[in-house]
């Protein structure tokens, strides 16, 4: 009884372990993205660091903990207002986490190209719902500078995720 007491109390404290850990990751990255993005932003084009962590999350966790966590960081990035459009955020991180969640287990299952050709897809994919309701006025006045901007974002992020794979490389990516 006493050592189903320890067991159990050590399995909690690795769980709040991880919590703690997911959350200090989260700090960091929505902070230096509060901090840093206007220093790199080119032309009111600016990468998305919290999409790099959903995919990352997800990709380790699965898809239900990735929608789930994209769309809290969804909402706290929306209530504290980095947003420009109340609901875009949480719609967009729980799409990509949706669909990165479906990459979890798939890199030794399929060739490692399609898999890599798979969430840089994921990304241009976040990237256009972004452009389309945040930019919806390019597309009746200016088509090409929509999909320029919607290029732009993506190509953006998907630099900052390619830097990132030389460190820790996505098929690497173990469940804890």
């Amino acid at each position: 009884m006493i050592l189903a007491l320890f067991k159990m109390y050590l399995l909690l404290l690795e769980l709040k372990m991880k919590i703690n850990n997911l959350f200090f990751q989260f700090l960091c990255i929505w902070l230096s993205e509060i901090l840093f993005l206007d220093l790199l932003s080119i032309n009111n084009i600016r990468p998305d660091f919290l999409v790099i962590l959903v995919l990352y999350w997800s990709i380790k966790f699965g898809r239900t903990i990735g929608i789930i966590l994209g769309f809290i960081i969804g909402m706290v990035v929306d209530f504290t207002g980095t947003a420009s459009f109340f609901g875009l955020s949480p719609l967009i991180f729980s799409i990509t986490g949706y669909l990165s969640g479906n990459l979890k287990g798939l890199y030794n299952k399929v060739n490692p190209v399609f898999y890599t050709l798979l969430w840089i897809l994921i990304i241009f994919i976040q990237a256009f719902i972004f452009s389309l309701i945040h930019n919806q006025n390019l597309i009746v006045s200016d088509l090409s500078l929509f999909f320029k901007r919607f290029f732009g974002i993506g190509s953006y992020t998907l630099m900052f995720i390619i830097l990132i794979q030389l460190l820790y490389p996505l098929h690497k990516i173990k469940e804890c």
